[in-house]
């Protein structure tokens, strides 16, 4: 009896799990760049999204706003948080590639693996 209970527990633990992943129930990473905005249009009321700078690993992203707002996205959790940036924006680089500083503590600074070009574009935005 004990051992049909605990095989029963584990087939239910495994079918759980394959259900998660099926569903990509944990999956945060900021997808591309139309997801950065999408999040970005959602996290700050009244944001419309303009040109958006990637990190390569899809743990972060700035999207630069109509109205010249910045608002930097990182993963937190299981969602994706979002913060506007005070200007002038505060990078530099770092073994990760850029760190941008938020202004926040309790936010941090967010790490972006970022491509040539989109380098060029952040020192721009500064």
């Amino acid at each position: 009896m004990n051992l049909m209970l605990l095989f029963a527990s584990l087939a239910a633990i495994l079918a759980v799990a394959g259900l998660v992943w099926l569903l990509q129930l944990g999956e945060n990473r900021i997808g591309d760049a139309a997801d950065a905005a999408r999040i970005a249009e959602e996290q700050i009321a009244g944001f419309e999204s303009g040109p958006v700078l990637m990190s390569n690993d899809g743990e972060a992203a700035l999207v630069e706003g109509r109205d010249g707002r910045v608002v930097v996205l990182k993963r937190h959790g299981a969602q994706c948080a979002g913060r506007v940036l005070p200007r002038p924006l505060r990078a530099h680089r770092c073994s990760e590639g850029w760190k941008v500083e938020t202004g926040d503590p309790r936010f941090g600074h967010v790490a972006l693996a970022l491509s040539k070009q989109d380098a060029d574009r952040l020192l721009t935005m500064m």
